[in-house]
């Protein structure tokens, strides 16, 4: 029941915080339009797990697994996405530490809101050449109880470079901006409340970036040297999901 458990926790809370960043920031600000675009992506693929991908792990319904290419695709999307903002939130807070006057250059609210718009497109556009027109596939296998993808060629050359690589690469970069930022700013003499509001986003924006990191070595190595069925469940769609789920 984990995969209910989760999927229930990371629709609630993404959503909320589309909502509450809309309600109450009005967008108006460069973080809250950056924070409601990751939990847009976040809160759609919980959506998707929590009411399609969850009743196919529980029941196994043959109309939903026949079409679980078609959710793959979305979710690839959503979580392609996802890792985009993560490296841009975290390039927000590095600028805003060290570059305070090209920050405010660069991040506008306009700006912002193209650049959220910029990365759906690019990810829209990159997981559509891969996952419909070249005949890639992100599918339901039932022996596995997680989604995965076909054994095309360009499956494996996706798998190995659109994936594994970039996300690694983003997360990794974004660990380290978030590192520099940290450091910069406890190396400030002043001890203002604003100082100490700025550490602790940076260490939230830290640990999430940590935590893909950890994940995505996880469930790209942990089914070649594990090779239990219940533990590629768990590396596989437990796993793929808490990073969506812990974002929020």
């Amino acid at each position: 029941m984990w995969i209910l458990q989760c999927s229930i926790c990371g629709f609630c809370i993404n959503w909320t915080i589309v909502f509450m960043m809309i309600k109450v920031t009005k967008l108006q600000k460069p973080f809250a339009i950056l924070t409601a675009g990751l939990a847009l992506a976040d809160g759609i693929f919980s959506t998707l797990y929590l009411f399609y991908a969850t009743p196919m792990v529980l029941f196994h319904p043959e109309s939903l697994i026949s079409w679980s290419h078609i959710c793959g695709y979305i979710l690839m999307i959503c979580y392609d996405a996802s890792t985009c903002f993560h490296f841009l939130i975290s390039l927000n807070r590095f600028l805003a530490v060290f570059k305070p006057v090209f920050y405010h250059k660069m991040f506008s609210i306009q700006f912002t809101k193209c650049l959220v718009l910029c990365v759906y497109l690019a990810s829209f556009c990159i997981i559509t050449l891969f996952f419909q027109i070249l005949g890639c596939e992100n599918y339901y296998n039932q022996e596995l109880r997680a989604f995965r993808y076909s054994d095309e060629d360009i499956c494996k050359f996706y798998g190995q470079f659109g994936d594994f690589y970039q996300v690694f690469t983003l997360t990794l970069t974004s660990t380290v901006l978030d590192f520099l930022a940290i450091s910069k700013v406890i190396k400030m003499n002043s001890k203002t409340d604003r100082n100490s509001k700025e550490i602790s986003l940076l260490k939230q924006s830290m640990s999430q970036t940590l935590f893909v990191l950890t994940v995505v070595c996880c469930f790209t190595w942990g089914p070649r040297f594990i090779s239990d069925r219940e533990y590629s469940f768990v590396f596989s769609s437990i796993l793929w999901l808490s990073v969506h789920t812990f974002d929020g």
